[in-house]
């Protein structure tokens, strides 16, 4: 508050400034001529003691008006449908069994990454030796010698199916490369279906039926008809999210059909597999040994550029097969609450 005459001069009568114990918070005009402001004496609480009141109460009907509507959204003892189920307890035979479960998960998800940056360092080596066999036996034995290899190693879990696919391509060529590797994919399905179901035993299947939530998710995608089942299989591996061996366990635990379960995988597996050999056929069409005779030829700029559309295309296809995974499971659900 600004002084003027040894008097203070308010500017705005929310403003009030501390002097000599004093609070200018008011002020009237005298009876002289010279119109001297005289303060009021006013104490500091008494002047905020009535906000103080106001923001209690205020804050105390905000309290109850909160504490009504959270009330009024719990869930009551008589709505039973909001109860959450009971889940059974496991007992040391499943503990056991999903133990082992998870030691196959873990090695599943982590060792095909490893080796797979393994296999593509030595793409030189790997495709010279398939080129020998080709020229010894035949295409038709060489690719076949190369699907029975991609069959165990991509069903055991130890090659990933892309590295796989792009040595086929390189070795190949584009038509038998992607032949050879779809067959490879869809031998090695099989091969790591058979093992996540000796793996689980019955005792998954039983842990799946006791949780209905998780029953019915598995209803939802493998419960259908041999047609319908067939395209969620399909659409669950055209993502390419989810790694191959681990898909391969889990629905092998779910025990899904076998014969939907093989061709969906035929069949979602495809277009990326294609594109993985079709992508080292041209890499590999100019006479080049290896990626890093596709680098020092090429240069870094077209090289990145051609893994740069591989992977777009990858995602966009994925993408499209998670948005149709999502509407299929959408009907199948209004579908069995119709029914």
């Amino acid at each position: 508050m600004p002084i003027s005459g040894g008097r203070p001069t308010v500017t705005s009568p929310t403003c009030a400034r501390f002097s000599g114990g004093k609070v200018w918070t008011s002020w009237r005009p005298s009876r002289s001529k010279s119109r001297s402001w005289i303060p009021s004496r006013t104490s500091s609480n008494s002047s905020r003691r009535p906000r103080s009141i106001s923001t209690s109460s205020t804050s105390t009907a905000e309290a109850n008006r909160i504490r009504r509507i959270t009330s009024s959204h719990q869930p009551s003892d008589a709505s039973p449908e909001r109860s959450a189920p009971a889940v059974r307890p496991l007992d040391p035979d499943e503990k056991r069994s999903l133990r082992g479960l998870g030691v196959l998960a873990a090695c599943w998800t982590f060792l095909p990454a490893l080796a797979g940056f393994f296999l593509l360092a030595k793409l030189g080596d790997a495709s010279d030796l398939l080129r020998n066999i080709e020229a010894d036996l035949g295409p038709i034995a060489a690719i076949a010698i190369f699907a029975g290899f991609f069959a165990v190693t991509s069903g055991l879990g130890v090659l990933p199916t892309y590295a796989q696919a792009i040595l086929a391509g390189w070795a190949f060529g584009a038509t038998g490369g992607s032949f050879g590797a779809i067959l490879g994919i869809t031998a090695g399905a099989m091969l790591g279906f058979g093992l996540a179901r000796l793996v689980s035993g019955e005792r998954v299947e039983t842990i799946i039926d006791d949780r209905p939530v998780v029953a019915a998710v598995r209803d939802a995608i493998l419960g259908a008809g041999l047609i319908r089942s067939t395209y969620i299989v399909g659409l669950l591996r055209l993502s390419p999210n989810s790694p191959f061996a681990l898909s391969n366990l889990a629905l092998g635990g779910a025990r899904a059909p076998v014969i939907p379960y093989l061709v969906g995988t035929m069949l979602g597996m495809a277009p990326r597999t294609i594109l993985a050999a079709v992508f080292a056929a041209g890499a590999a069409a100019d006479g080049s040994r290896d990626l890093a005779a596709v680098v020092r030829e090429r240069g870094w700029s077209v090289t990145l550029a051609g893994v740069v559309v591989l992977l777009i295309a990858i995602v966009v296809i994925g993408s499209i097969g998670k948005r149709a995974l999502r509407r299929a499971l959408d009907a199948q659900e209004v579908a069995s609450e119709s029914s």
